[in-house]
C-alpha cells in the first residue's frame, strides 16, 4: 500500500512493506554479497556494491524505510552487475525481490 508523505514542502512516494517482502530483499542482498565477494572484477567496484547492500539493509531495519532510495539502491546494484555473466542469478534475485515489493524495476533499461 502506498500513499503521499509531506517531506521538506514537497511530496514523496512511499510504500509499506511487510515482512515477507523485507526478506525477500535481505535475502537478494545475501546473494549479492555473495556474489560480488567471489567475483574477479576490482576491488573499489566491490566496496561500492558493498557499501550500497550495506545502505538498503540499514533501510530494512529502520521504522519507517525509504523505500524509494532502497529501489533507486537496489536496481543501482542490478545495473552494475548486469554486463557480468556470473552475476546473472543474483541480477534475476534483485528482480524477483523488487517486484515483491511492488517497486519498479528499472535496471534493464537500455540493454
Amino acid at each position: 500500500m502506498g500513499g503521499l508523505l509531506s517531506a521538506s514542502g514537497g511530496f514523496k512516494f512511499f510504500l509499506m512493506m511487510n515482512g515477507e517482502q523485507q526478506a525477500a530483499i535481505h535475502q537478494a542482498l545475501l546473494s549479492v554479497q555473495s556474489t560480488v565477494t567471489g567475483m574477479t572484477f576490482p576491488r573499489c567496484d566491490q566496496e561500492d556494491l558493498i557499501e550500497l547492500i550495506d545502505r538498503v539493509e540499514e533501510q530494512l531495519h529502520c521504522s519507517h524505510p525509504n523505500t524509494g532510495l532502497m529501489c533507486t539502491f537496489l536496481n543501482s546494484i542490478a545495473r552494475s552487475l548486469r554486463a557480468q555473466p556470473e552475476a546473472r542469478e543474483a541480477c534475476l534475485t534483485i528482480e524477483q525481490a523488487i517486484e515483491a515489493a511492488g517497486m519498479p524495476s528499472t535496471w534493464q533499461s537500455g540493454i
